[in-house]
């Protein structure tokens, strides 16, 4: 039976948290998916502002002096937010000489942490007709919006998009007419080009295979447009509703803003009370972060009716 004391203890952690940040590690070579459609700004407050969102001005002849463009009067602030998941370890696993069990949990935690900046990006792109983009006048999804001196941009389109292979590819075609035909803040074309499909697991089989080659192996012209796919169970609300985004510019649909990378945390004071009252220690993840949305000219939703 193991000695449970503070060194024994110390040790063990030392140990968790190796293991802890090797899980990490792998996780974000094979949990990344978030990083794709969202651009990372690492935050050192509390929150951030960003009122600088929008297109850099066009170049113009210089004449008299230059042309001077200041940042948004809109004001979009993401307020950082703590997050964490905790598990309790028994005294009895140790004095037990069980540590093996506590290795997947702990593993675990770092799963979860990754799992959950998914969710969270992917759920924020689907609430996109609800909640306000950057100008903060219109939902991230709308069929109406002017930016600046931009025609109206449509990022919403309402159409059988999802019954046939021939409904995915003509819903294709008309988001990258779309989303070539946006403007920027000066009313000048940006020629956005779509490039990852975004969709829940119930359209991934048929959208796969409206893109497969014709007949006699010839190439269909929408492949140009799918780079990526990306599956995502979080794209819940209406599961036959898919989105094409631009994820090449400086600023992609979404925003990730992280104020705290996931860290590995504990309460094993063996004289602690919480060890003397429950007789178990505390292991678990933090983090602080928060999603909001980038531009909404880098993305189109096909609302499948």
């Amino acid at each position: 039976m193991a000695l449970v004391t503070a060194d024994f203890l110390a040790g063990a952690l030392t140990n968790y948290r190796a293991i802890f940040q090797k899980a990490l590690s792998e996780g974000f070579l094979n949990s990344n998916d978030y990083l794709k459609i969202a651009t990372v700004f690492n935050s050192t407050s509390d929150r951030e502002a960003f009122n600088w969102l929008g297109e850099s001005p066009s170049l113009s002849e210089w004449k008299d002096q230059r042309q001077l463009h200041g940042l948004r009067a809109e004001s979009y602030t993401l307020v950082n937010k703590h997050y964490e998941a905790t598990i309790e370890v028994d005294r009895d696993t140790y004095e037990d000489d069980k540590l093996g069990m506590i290795r997947p949990r702990i593993q675990g935690l770092a799963t979860a942490a990754l799992r959950y900046y998914n969710e969270r990006v992917f759920s924020q792109l689907d609430d996109g007709e609800s909640l306000y983009g950057y100008d903060t006048s219109y939902y991230f999804f709308a069929d109406t919006r002017v930016i600046g001196n931009s025609a109206n941009i449509d990022n919403l389109i309402e159409m059988a998009c999802s019954g046939s292979a021939d409904e995915i590819r003509a819903a294709i075609a008309a988001a990258q007419e779309k989303m070539r035909l946006f403007q920027d803040d000066w009313g000048k074309p940006m020629n956005l080009t779509p490039d990852t499909i975004v969709c829940a697991p119930e359209m991934e089989i048929a959208i796969k295979s409206a893109l497969l080659a014709g007949v006699a192996g010839t190439v269909r012209p929408e492949v140009a447009f799918v780079k990526d796919i990306i599956v995502s169970p979080w794209i819940d609300l209406d599961a036959t509703d898919w989105y094409m985004l631009c994820t090449t510019g400086s600023v992609k649909p979404l925003i990730f803003v992280l104020r705290k990378a996931p860290e590995f945390v504990a309460l094993d004071n063996p004289k602690g009370d919480h060890v003397f009252k429950n007789k178990t220690f505390l292991y678990g993840v933090d983090t602080r972060f928060q999603v909001g949305f980038g531009d909404p000219r880098t993305a189109v939703k096909l609302k499948d009716v």
